[in-house]
């Protein structure tokens, strides 16, 4: 109880006392128990009046400034998630409830798969968890806790047949042609392909450096990857063919027209709509970037390679790594 009587006093021993944030607040000399719990009250709704008002908007874009400071390459798919919940933005954090997010989860599986609304609650939840550790210290609970992610359907992960690649290829013009030939030569992610500048190849050891982000909130970390033929000639041309004026291995012609006192921008980033309209050209499934990742994982399999060899050329931390991802391309190995 708040309000109690003290038995060492005859005049006035009416007293509270309560806890809010770590914060002791006492107050006795009351003649009446309703005395004391009327203070009580007036002094919890001061402090409740004393607390900031803090928006969703507020700690959106203080997470969003983290992640671009941190995580670069992930603050374009963060923004677009978190636009979901943008109605919300004018609301006290402390409005938001457990309801409302489950409520909008629902809907978002209406309206997208479930793997992808998931996503979406990924971002959430990272929102809230940000102001918890680093923000004002209004928030008490993750509203997101208690959310359960909606369930989706395993299945084996594309693997594309090699003359579906080559089809594609066959259409490119050159330097996609090059750039999508060292994705799959390389098992190389995405991000891994986009960052790689003319300092990570090896031409003489026929090596590429490649460097990834193994953990959240980790260093980037680099790789040694052989070259095969294929990916030293794709190399060797686009050294032909290098812009004189970039530290990269593949750039992007717009960005650098586009900025060109910027070199950092040239990167070769969100060219993904050309794979898919050349996919479509061909006559094939629409396969994405990490489909040409699994299938060379497929082609060093087929070939017999040990599990570590896979692990290091896919720049996996663990060996489970690569086991499970085998597992999920309907390998056994």
């Amino acid at each position: 109880m708040s309000v109690y009587k003290r038995q060492d006093r005859k005049r006035r021993p009416w007293c509270f006392e309560f806890r809010e944030k770590k914060n002791i607040y006492k107050e006795s000399g009351f003649a009446t128990m309703k005395e004391a719990q009327d203070t009580e009250a007036a002094a919890r709704l001061a402090l409740k009046q004393q607390k900031t008002r803090l928006e969703f908007s507020q700690i959106v874009n203080q997470r969003l400034r983290y992640v671009e400071a941190y995580f670069p390459n992930s603050l374009r798919q963060n923004i677009t998630r978190l636009k979901k919940f943008r109605d919300w933005e004018n609301l006290d954090i402390s409005e938001i409830s457990t309801d409302m997010i489950r409520d909008r989860m629902i809907q978002l599986s209406q309206e997208m798969t479930n793997g992808n609304a998931n996503k979406h609650l990924v971002s959430l939840r990272s929102v809230f968890e940000y102001e918890m550790n680093n923000g004002s210290g209004v928030l008490g609970r993750n509203p997101c806790r208690g959310v359960k992610f909606l369930p989706v359907k395993k299945f084996v992960k594309y693997i594309p047949p090699v003359e579906d690649v080559q089809k594609v290829l066959d259409l490119a013009g050159e330097l996609d042609r090059t750039y999508l030939l060292t994705i799959w030569q390389l098992a190389g992610r995405v991000r891994e392909i986009n960052n790689l500048t003319w300092e990570d190849v090896d031409f003489t050891r026929r090596q590429v450096r490649l460097w990834t982000r193994k953990k959240s909130g980790g260093n980037m970390t680099p790789r040694l990857v052989d070259m095969n033929d294929k990916a030293f000639n794709a190399l060797k041309f686009a050294q032909w063919n290098r812009n004189p004026h970039s530290p990269y291995v593949f750039t992007n012609p717009l960005m650098a027209k586009k900025h060109p006192e910027d070199p950092a921008r040239w990167k070769y980033d969100y060219r993904d709509k050309f794979f898919d309209r050349l996919c479509r050209l061909a006559g094939v499934r629409e396969m994405g970037y990490h489909a040409l990742r699994h299938q060379k994982a497929s082609e060093l399999a087929d070939r017999g390679e040990s599990l570590p060899y896979i692990r290091d050329f896919l720049g996996h931390e663990d060996i489970s790594t690569t086991s499970l991802y085998l597992q999920s391309l309907g390998i056994k190995k």
